[in-house]
């Protein structure tokens, strides 16, 4: 098992529900003999206690139960690695949204303020990057319409970092979407919030 592989396996990791589970075994025994590994499975972890603490704020409507089980039930043609895929990018693009709502309507919580930054590397959709480690010229159509439709967008700096971009208006999806699997040059405030590293945009420039 080499560092790529082991973060593909430790994306699903919930810790600490998944301690037990043998899937994880050996991706969590090479994390602890990788410092740096180690240091990325700590912030993924606390990535993750800040959604699912967002996600349960969030009010279920009343009648879903009800509607549930009264609709019939939709068949599924995926195996359940890539359902459990699909969930955890679902949750993350969910946290991801809430935290990059809350910036673009200046939340009551304080955002810590970063100097401001310039990144070079890719324009990725979140959604599907961390579902599937989608990214590249073969993805980016899907990963034009996504971004287009409001999902979160994020870019991949040359040292593998990912940042979730935001902007003082909502609007920054529709000056990223043109980008989408390109690599450009952004200028802009590095924040963070909730354990969300991103920066809010001032300038695009494509490379």
């Amino acid at each position: 098992m080499n560092t790529n592989e082991a973060k593909e396996k430790l994306l699903l990791y919930r810790d600490p529900i998944d301690d037990a589970d043998p899937q994880f075994r050996e991706a969590l025994a090479y994390a602890h003999r990788n410092p740096e590994l180690a240091e990325w499975l700590r912030e993924q972890a606390g990535c993750y206690q800040a959604i699912r603490s967002k996600l349960r704020d969030v009010e279920a409507p009343r009648d879903l139960a009800e509607k549930i089980i009264r609709n019939q039930p939709i068949r599924f043609c995926m195996d359940w690695t890539q359902i459990l895929k699909l969930a955890a990018a679902i949750i993350i693009s969910a946290g991801i949204t809430a935290a990059s709502l809350e910036l673009w309507h200046r939340g009551k919580r304080p955002v810590l303020q970063g100097q401001e930054i310039v990144v070079k590397g890719e324009v990725l959709d979140l959604t599907c990057y961390v579902a599937y480690n989608w990214s590249g010229p073969k993805h980016a159509s899907c990963a034009m319409d996504c971004i287009k439709s409001g999902l979160p967008v994020g870019i991949k700096t040359e040292d593998g970092k990912v940042y979730l971009l935001t902007g003082k208006e909502a609007h920054v999806n529709d000056q990223l979407a043109d980008y989408a699997a390109k690599v450009v040059t952004v200028r802009g405030k590095e924040t963070a919030r909730d354990g969300f590293a991103q920066i809010q945009v001032e300038e695009i420039r494509k490379f």
